[in-house]
């Protein structure tokens, strides 16, 4: 156990810690101290650490040592012993909480587990070897070791536990599939190769761009989207120095799925592997300089600006820039109507849909 334990706003203390403190005083070694308490060395060494409990009969002891009441020292450790339940149980609460919030239908659909009917402990067990954490209430946080892409709509609790079980999903799958690292250069070298496949067919293109990434130390995961996440991507450096990139089909759009992608290199491309949500400023500029990277990846701004400078933004002139730059004619409309260049309903037929089929590996 520990000296201290907490969960949310509880907060439990081992009497150990003022055990602890008290020898720091006396200016001794724990060995001194359980030989003055007449008690073993290990002992006094489980009690600090929170290990073990404060006995009656060492209570009685560390009263004649110190002063301090058995009662108090008893109270100490009965206080803790209390919390201690306290914080058990809201973490059980919260975990029945989490499977409620828990698409387990896409679960089953996807075949992350057995398509039969779970008992709520069997539920909550077979979630937390699926996702290789003790306790789901892990869900509630984001994983700061991680980059995100959401959308920016409210960080809302069931919005950040489905994205987490998204996210740790595909850590599954990416985390031992190549022993290839990270490597830069390589990723330099094929940005014009993956651009090229912006115009393929999703059966004709993932393939290769999975094969292409790998080549580069980095692991693509390409998930569908479990309703309520918000999530479309993700960026994660393992251990052994490769990269997981995973993007989901969430609005199953083609220049949505294909500017989170991107998004997503440019994290890795500036080796940005974490998400401090706590400093939101140097968060919102991680986020801006991967939206860059992605932007001039796609359509370069120097002859964007020529584009928009035209003024005519009808049908005929998106499909004709598309084809100058090779990219769909969806991704420019995306970007116009971002711009608030033209409306979101107009032309939204030139937008190719995605759909990721995850237990094929593969988007169709």
């Amino acid at each position: 156990m520990s000296k201290e334990i907490e969960y949310k706003d509880l907060i439990a203390f081992h009497p150990g810690s003022y055990v602890e403190e008290i020898v720091e005083d006396l200016n001794i070694t724990q060995a001194e101290f359980a030989k003055r308490l007449e008690v073993s060395p290990k002992t006094v060494s489980k009690i600090i650490s929170g290990e073990d409990s404060i006995s009656a009969s060492t209570a009685n002891k560390l009263a004649k040592l110190t002063g301090i009441s058995v009662k108090t020292w008893l109270k100490l450790q009965m206080n803790y012993d209390a919390k201690v339940i306290e914080i058990k149980n809201a973490k059980d609460a919260d975990e029945k909480h989490i499977c409620d919030l828990i698409n387990i239908k896409y679960l089953k659909d996807n075949h992350f587990i057995e398509d039969k009917r779970y008992l709520i402990q069997e539920k909550i067990q077979k979630l937390r070897e699926l996702l290789k954490i003790s306790n789901l209430s892990q869900l509630f946080k984001f994983n700061a070791a991680v980059s995100y892409r959401r959308s920016k709509a409210e960080n809302d609790e069931k919005s950040i536990v489905l994205s987490n079980v998204m996210l740790e999903l595909a850590i599954n799958e990416a985390r031992n599939a190549t022993p290839n690292k990270y490597n830069k250069s390589k990723l330099k070298q094929a940005l014009p190769k993956i651009k090229e496949m912006i115009v393929k067919n999703p059966e004709d293109f993932y393939q290769d761009l999975n094969s292409t990434l790998l080549n580069c130390g980095i692991v693509l995961v390409a998930l569908p989207q479990m309703s309520g996440a918000r999530l479309n991507g993700a960026t994660k450096k393992f251990r052994n120095g490769s990269v997981l990139l995973m993007v989901t089909d969430r609005n199953k759009l083609s220049d949505i799925f294909w500017f989170s992608l991107i998004h997503e290199l440019g994290h890795i491309y500036y080796e940005d592997f974490y998400s401090d949500y706590d400093d939101q400023e140097k968060y919102e500029q991680k986020e801006k300089r991967a939206n860059e990277f992605a932007s001039e990846f796609l359509i370069p701004e120097q002859e964007y600006e020529s584009f928009k400078a035209k003024g005519e933004f009808t049908e005929l002139s998106i499909r004709q820039f598309a084809n100058q730059l090779n990219i769909l004619p969806g991704i420019v409309l995306g970007r116009l109507q971002s711009d608030g260049l033209v409306e979101y309903q107009a032309f939204n037929y030139l937008k190719t849909k995605y759909k990721i089929t995850f237990n094929a590996r593969n988007a169709e």
